[in-house]
């Protein structure tokens, strides 16, 4: 009885159908990550439902395999995950399970074999030329330096630079008092002696949801930077639109900051 209710074409194409949520669930995601900075309320719990939900759509996705909609899903699925990995090359639990899917359901699929030829010339150049493209694009325009927002969760390497109670203090600080921007301070390694950056960027236009906050992160503005790691600026608001700061010298200086007219697109290139 269980053999035929789960032979069951009408049940297959239906569960088939179902399993696009996953295809929309990824081009989302890649969508998000263009636009946002995604931050969650808890990262292992996402990997975890994560991983869970790729599973579970990886043995609906197999179990209808030879249903036209879930071919379909197999022949495009590819294509969002490159975007995801562009945008995230840094968070590969983005990434890997979306990947490891697509691949499975691509040589799964019962398409024909002219198309996955076809399909998969198309994503082997997409790959490596647009990954290798992409490397060369990041490097020239970003050049061989590493920018890491300073807090509890940098890594040592760069906490054991800074006063972290004067740093932890200063993110505490960071919304300006009509709460439409905030600052934060980053470390920059280059082959030099380094940087540190006040980096401002308005505060009112982040999405909330339940689990998860998609910060915005297309219109920051440098307003600071000093030519040695290592140092721990003072920041202060003087008004919602005016910050002062000084970095260790005595002496403070002042900037007036307002939100960029236009958004900066290309951020996952290090451009800006």
């Amino acid at each position: 009885m269980n053999g035929s209710i789960l032979s069951n074409k009408w049940l297959k194409l239906a569960v088939s159908i179902i399993s696009a949520a996953y295809l929309g669930l990824i081009f989302i995601l890649a969508y998000w990550t263009f636009l946002y900075e995604i931050q969650f309320r808890s990262e292992k719990a996402f990997n975890i439902v994560y991983i869970a939900a790729s599973v579970i759509f990886l043995v609906l996705l197999f179990y209808t395999r030879k249903q036209l909609p879930t071919r379909i899903i197999s022949m495009i699925l590819l294509l969002p995950v490159f975007l995801l990995i562009l945008f995230n090359v840094s968070r590969p639990f983005l990434y890997l399970p979306p990947l490891i899917v697509g691949i499975i359901m691509f040589f799964a699929c019962s398409a024909s074999e002219t198309s996955k030829v076809i399909m998969g010339t198309i994503y082997i150049l997409m790959y490596v030329v647009g990954l290798v493209a992409f490397s060369i694009a990041c490097t020239l325009f970003g050049g061989s330096s590493v920018e890491t927002k300073i807090n509890s969760s940098a890594p040592e390497e760069i906490t054991s630079l800074y006063d972290m109670a004067k740093i932890d203090n200063l993110n505490a600080m960071s919304v300006s008092p009509d709460g439409k921007f905030r600052y934060y301070v980053v470390d920059v390694k280059d082959n030099s002696r380094g940087q540190v950056m006040i980096v401002v960027e308005p505060n009112d236009l982040d999405v909330e949801y339940r689990y998860f906050t998609l910060v915005e992160v297309g219109y920051t503005t440098r307003v600071a930077i000093h030519n040695v790691r290592g140092v721990t600026p003072d920041i202060r608001w003087l008004d919602g639109g005016t910050i002062s700061y000084t970095f260790g010298d005595g002496e403070w200086r002042t900037s007036s900051v307002k939100k960029p007219d236009d958004k900066n697109y290309l951020r996952f290139l290090r451009i800006g």
